[in-house]
């Protein structure tokens, strides 16, 4: 296993999202002491929606006028309707928990194409993290999913430029997805103090073994913490592939690939 990647193996959703709430407040409550603040990127999709549900009920929770969130991608629709990414957090999380709307960093699809939507993105992150010529921005905490086809944010296997490490964010103006869409880059992801990989599904058995055993080409076997920290959070179903050991537990069972 790479010295800064752990994989990790729980017994079911609940498990797995439990582990994913202790990490959350650990890394928050790191960051803040370490810098200030805790700056998070969050994903769409199916997958983090039981993590969002029970985060929203951490209300009590004295940090999160100290937590900056933001996207890790965007399909380009309006916040409102129900394909947008902003609208699955913002309806699972973020109207339950006391944020302060200035520190909500949404990708902002109101504009007359994705280019400019990305455009927009990318100096928001240049501005708030203050980036120097040649750095990158750097979150404390990026949560991912994974799609079946090994696509991570919207950085899906045959788009140009995945590995360019000067560009923080991509637009996606291809026919791969159903709609365009923007994305941080997979230099900005590399860059992150902390990386949860979050897999679940026996659906997402076969690409994981790809990813992690096969290291194939793909968006996901790419992901590797630069000087952070990655996880892959899995559950048994999407491990059913894997080299694995025969228990789980509540922290997950560690395996080496």
């Amino acid at each position: 296993m790479e010295p800064n990647r752990k994989i990790l193996i729980f017994e079911n959703s609940h498990a797995l999202t439990n582990y994913l709430l202790k990490e959350w407040t650990r890394i928050v409550e790191l960051s803040v002491k370490d810098h200030g603040k805790c700056t998070v990127a969050l994903s769409g999709g199916k997958t983090p929606i039981e993590f969002y549900s029970r985060l929203s009920h951490f209300a009590e929770f004295d940090q999160w006028h100290r937590v900056h969130l933001f996207q890790v991608d965007e399909r380009f629709v309006p916040s409102d309707d129900k394909e947008s990414n902003f609208r699955t957090i913002k309806e699972n999380l973020l109207d339950y928990v006391p944020i302060p709307p200035a520190n909500v960093h949404p990708v902002r699809t109101r504009h007359e194409n994705v280019l400019v939507a990305t455009e927009e993105y990318k100096h928001g992150l240049l501005y708030f993290f203050n980036v120097k010529p040649h750095e990158m921005p750097r979150f404390d905490l990026i949560i991912l999913g994974c799609g079946e086809d090994g696509h991570v944010g919207s950085l899906h296997p045959h788009l140009d430029g995945l590995e360019d490490p000067n560009r923080l964010c991509v637009p996606v103006t291809d026919d791969y997805f159903k709609e365009e869409r923007v994305s941080l880059s997979l230099a900005v992801i590399n860059n992150a103090r902390h990386i949860m990989v979050m897999v679940q599904g026996e659906r997402k058995a076969a690409i994981l073994k790809r990813i992690l055993e096969d290291k194939e080409d793909l968006p996901a076997a790419k992901v590797n913490a630069r000087e952070g920290e990655l996880a892959f959070l899995i559950d048994r179903f999407a491990a059913s592939q894997l080299s694995k050991p025969s228990r789980f537990t509540d922290q997950g069972e560690a395996v080496s690939i």
